[in-house]
């Protein structure tokens, strides 16, 4: 049985929590940011997404990456409504907002736009 994005999505979700519990912030940070990929074209997954990774960061006292996260729940509206996101980005504040980045091989039948690498909108 194939997963749809959705399912994968959890089933990200599921490993970062998991890794959050035993203190593995890098697996953690992965495993969010494959979530966030995956989730992004749907808006309450996307805000999911980056609400796990503002707790993350807080755990981690990372305040660059708080503010971030911050920016990116609060942009997240804003994105949906104007169809600007950008396809590939893993959401952490390790890349621009708004910059596309290339989708993870594994990940890529799970999105509908694996060729187009920008801004869809």
């Amino acid at each position: 049985m194939a997963f749809t994005a959705e399912q994968a999505f959890y089933a990200e979700v599921k490993q970062a929590l998991k890794a959050r519990r035993q203190q593995q912030w890098s697996s953690a940070w992965s495993h969010l940011e494959r979530a966030h990929i995956l989730g992004q074209q749907q808006f309450m997954l996307h805000l999911q997404s980056h609400w796990l990774m503002l707790k993350l960061a807080a755990d981690q006292s990372n305040w660059a990456e708080i503010r971030g996260q911050v920016l990116r729940l609060l942009l997240t509206p804003v994105g949906h409504l104007t169809g600007r996101l950008p396809t590939g980005n893993p959401g952490s504040s390790h890349y621009p907002v708004l910059q596309p980045q290339p989708v993870p091989e594994d990940l890529q039948h799970f999105l509908s736009t694996t060729k187009d690498q920008g801004l869809k909108g």
